[in-house]
């Protein structure tokens, strides 16, 4: 491992110190960016140092490396642009944001689709599955034809770019990314089966102690992040607090608070809109939020309760409820006492 990290050491910290570029930029433009770049960077040595310890890399294709070292330092640079456009918080920058993204996608998509018929048979880099880390022959076609995906996938995206908000273009590109991972995996399947069918490979064993951990693993992550979360109204002398786990709190002064209307139905659920910056899932959506009613505006609510509280602070709108209509009628109680507004 040595060898290649002497070989590679200017790559590596020039590629380091871009990785850490938007903390002192976001320091001097709206100080928000630290730990994003941080985690980038383990991530980035932590795929460095597996992918140079491989036995297969050692005759691996230049190229291929380069790939691994540039691609964390791009996604550092991407991410504190994408901070930065969020954080304006206008029409134009979330649409320049949504264009930004389905760009970059689909460009390291057709980046890394053209290398990939480049990769030799190795366990760190590439598109891995079972049958083509037991077989070169299957490696190389299912790298054939993943290229082709990708580059496909990645002109699509690209295309998606050219109309950051439409709805379609959204669907779109989570299509394209469901694609790029599920059809070379398919097409290796396949491949393997061919092979099985012509003699051409040994079977494989199903590692059931593998798999089983791995497979609950995925299910309790997943649970969790479609279903975590909780929020609790915290009131003070001056203001009151949503308590919030998963996102930043909420703290508004009720001396700030200029109007407080009650609805048992959302308006807004009538109307187009997306999350600018936040956090959501099936249970709640909180953080930053544009719709056609309130332009931007600020969202702490749980999903499956219809009512909520709008508040007008300072000129902007934010949106409250409880976990139920009783609840969220409640908070719209204790504001109106607490701001003398009954």
């Amino acid at each position: 491992m040595r060898e290649p990290l002497k070989k590679y050491k200017g790559s590596l910290i020039l590629s380091s110190l871009l990785i850490l570029l938007p903390i002192p930029i976001s320091f001097l433009c709206w100080d928000f960016l630290w730990l994003s770049p941080l985690w980038i960077l383990a991530t980035h040595w932590f795929c460095l140092l597996f992918a140079f310890r491989d036995p297969g890399n050692r005759q691996q294709h230049p190229k291929a490396l380069g790939m691994v070292i540039w691609l964390c330092p791009l996604l550092s640079l991407f991410s504190g642009t994408v901070v930065g456009l969020v954080r304006e918080d206008t029409a134009a920058g979330v649409s320049v944001f949504m264009s930004l993204l389905f760009w970059f996608f689909g460009l390291l998509f057709v980046l890394l689709g053209n290398y990939f018929p480049k990769l030799r048979h190795n366990r760190t880099m590439g598109i891995k599955t079972r049958w083509n880390l037991e077989n070169e022959e299957n490696w190389n076609a299912t790298h054939r034809f993943g290229g082709k995906v990708w580059v496909i996938c990645g002109f699509l995206c690209m295309a998606c770019g050219l109309f950051p908000d439409r709805p379609a273009a959204s669907v779109l590109f989570v299509v394209l990314i469901l694609a790029v991972a599920l059809v070379p995996f398919v097409y290796s399947y396949l491949y393997y089966k061919r092979q099985r069918t012509n003699g051409q490979a040994a079977p494989l064993k199903f590692q059931w102690k593998l798999a089983v951990p791995l497979t609950l693993f995925t299910l309790v992550f997943v649970g969790y992040v479609l279903f975590s979360g909780s929020m609790e109204m915290v009131y003070g002398d001056t203001s009151f607090t949503v308590d919030a786990s998963g996102w930043g709190d909420l703290t508004v002064e009720y001396a700030k608070i200029q109007d407080i209307q009650y609805y048992d139905q959302d308006p807004s659920d009538q109307v187009s809109g997306m999350r600018t910056n936040g956090f959501g899932n099936l249970r709640m959506g909180m953080g930053r939020f544009r719709n056609e009613l309130y332009g931007d505006y600020t969202r702490y609510t749980f999903v499956r309760c219809d009512a909520c509280v709008v508040l007008a602070v300072d000129g902007e709108t934010i949106v409250l409820n409880g976990p139920d209509p009783e609840a969220t009628q409640e908070i719209y109680q204790e504001l109106l006492r607490r701001t003398s507004r009954q």
